[in-house]
Formats: structure tokens, sequence, C-alpha cells
């Protein structure tokens, strides 16, 4: 292994850091050249994974010495190498956005060692009151809270990497988010609406979702084969996203919580057969292939998907 540590000890004999020297590389004169780093640790398991690291990024052509580093550099490459490979394409979208229309502009030529908690406190409180006349025109907290939140996922990032000590962003308080109170449909509201849509071709689709309990995207995923009309069950195992573009994809959910199977009501059973029927009457009328398990329950005649936000915009 390249590079080398040395324990740092209280007078006690406690180990209380490690610090770790490895070349990267030489000077202009053929000197060795080395990143030195003090690590708040007593592992040498820890300091062994960090030298391994630095030379690691340094074979790769991707070191930079922690002291010139900025948050604009690193949040690009935690973006790029760690939130691209790991997390869902939306997810990874919406941290680049709260990246590049927030947090770079306000904070990204400084020194990533030299970040504060008072410059992140200055960033989110600019945010609530930029654009601001008298008293209106900031962001919200809910927004402010996603800037704070994807700050603080890659500044803990950096701090499991080595480049940082301590993370800045735990001393400021985030947003306070005001939670709103749901309204529910009694029983007699759900009557009347699906009455009134009795004859629409989402009926279907609305009938399910009242009677399920589940989300809109995990709904529009359901594929036949997912539904066991004897056994009078579905089964959740992914959802469908709208990608920036267009480009719809379906997804496992995100966690094995998410996956579960439903009991469906013997009216809602008997709803998704008289829903299958009609498609496959429709279906043959156009000349299309008769519906597959793998096609979509809920869908148009022609086998596409129906888009989310259409779904609610035909709601409302």
């Amino acid at each position: 292994m390249s590079g080398y540590l040395k324990q740092n000890k209280d007078k006690n004999g406690k180990v209380i850091s490690i610090r770790i020297a490895v070349p990267v590389g030489k000077d202009d004169n053929g000197k060795a050249r080395y990143h030195w780093e003090t690590l708040k640790t007593d592992s040498k398991r820890v300091a062994e994974k960090r030298i391994r690291q630095i030379q690691s990024e340094h074979d790769k052509g991707s070191y930079m010495k922690p002291g010139k580093l900025t948050p604009a550099e690193y949040l690009l490459s935690w973006l790029n190498d760690y939130c691209e490979p790991n997390l869902a394409p939306d997810t990874t979208e919406t941290y680049r956005i709260m990246c590049n229309a927030h947090i770079i502009p306000a904070l990204g030529q400084k020194a990533l060692i030299a970040l504060k908690a008072q410059d992140i406190q200055h960033l989110e409180s600019q945010k609530k009151l930029s654009g601001r006349c008298d008293g209106k025109g900031g962001l919200s907290n809910r927004s402010v809270k996603y800037i704070h939140s994807t700050l603080s996922k890659a500044l803990k990032m950096a701090i499991k990497a080595g480049l940082l000590l301590h993370n800045p962003i735990e001393g400021v308080e985030p947003p306070k988010v005001k939670r709103h109170e749901f309204k529910t449909l009694s029983e007699d509201d759900i009557n009347n609406l699906l009455y009134k849509i009795k004859d629409s071709e989402y009926y279907p689709l609305y009938f399910t979702d009242m009677f399920s309990g589940m989300r809109r995207s995990e709904i529009l995923a359901l594929s036949w084969k997912d539904v066991d009309l004897f056994e009078m069950t579905a089964s959740v195992n992914r959802t469908i996203k709208v990608l920036k573009g267009g480009e719809v994809i379906f997804r496992p959910t995100k966690t094995a919580k998410s996956s579960r199977l439903i009991d469906l009501t013997p009216a809602n059973c008997s709803v998704l057969r008289e829903h299958r029927a009609k498609q496959e009457k429709i279906r043959q009328s156009l000349n299309l292939p008769p519906i597959s398990d793998n096609d979509l329950v809920f869908s148009h005649f022609d086998g596409r998907p129906y888009l989310p936000d259409s779904i609610t915009h035909v709601w409302m």
C-alpha cells in the first residue's frame, strides 16, 4: 500500500487522530509530492481506506488537494460519480437542479474546507428573501428545505470521503414546513363521485385507486400479471416515472416495504373484469394484438401508459 500513517496519542496513550501521507506525483524538480491529512479517528482501517481512496483518485487523474477543492467542483463530482450511478434518475435530477440553480452560484467558488454554517445560513435566508417586495416573492420554506437537504446529503458524503473534518450544515436549522391537513371523502362523497364518472374511461382506475390505497405512480405501473382476480389481490412491485424530456420509465419500488400484496374488494375485481373485457373488445375492433399479462392494467387503448400528471389533471 502506497503512503503511510502515524497515530497521534494523548498523554494517556489513547489514539485521538491519525496523520496520513500519500504520494501524489512529483514536482517540477522531480521531488515527490505528498498529500498530508489528519483524520479524526482511532481506526487504522479507516485511515488505510482513505489512503487507498486518495491513491485511486490520483491514478484516475481526479485527485485534487482538499485545500483547493471548491464546493462547485465537489458537488459536480458528487452528482456524476455518486448520484447518477446509485440513485433514481429523478432524484439525481432534483439534486442537480438544486446544485446548479441555487447552491453552486452562491457557495461554489470558495474552498470546500472553508465552508461555514454562516455561509449556508446566509444562502438559505437569501433564498427566502430573494426578489421580495413588501414581504412576498422569495422561495417557500419547502423549496429552501430541498436546498438544505441536497447540501446536507452532499456534505455527509464529503465527511465519509475525508474531504471535511466536520459538517458545517449541522449548525444550520432547516426551515420548518407546515403540514397541510388532508380532507378525506365520506362514503357519500365517494359514491357520488363514482356515479358521476361511471361512463368515463378512467372509472376503473379511480375505482381501484379509491379502494386499494395505491399511490398514483404504483397504480399506473400495474400490469395484468400483477393482478390476480381469482385470489382478489394486486402485487405492487414497481412505479412509473416521466423523466425530463418526456421519457417514461418503470422502476422497482424504493424499499422492500413499498413492495407489497394488496387485497382487492369483490366489487373492485368485478370492475376490473369488465375493464379487461372492454379493453379486449376495443383491441379486437382495431385489429390490435390481444392483451397479454405484461400489458398495463390502466393505459390508452393501444397500450401506451397514462401519464401521472394527466391523471391528476383529469381528476381536478
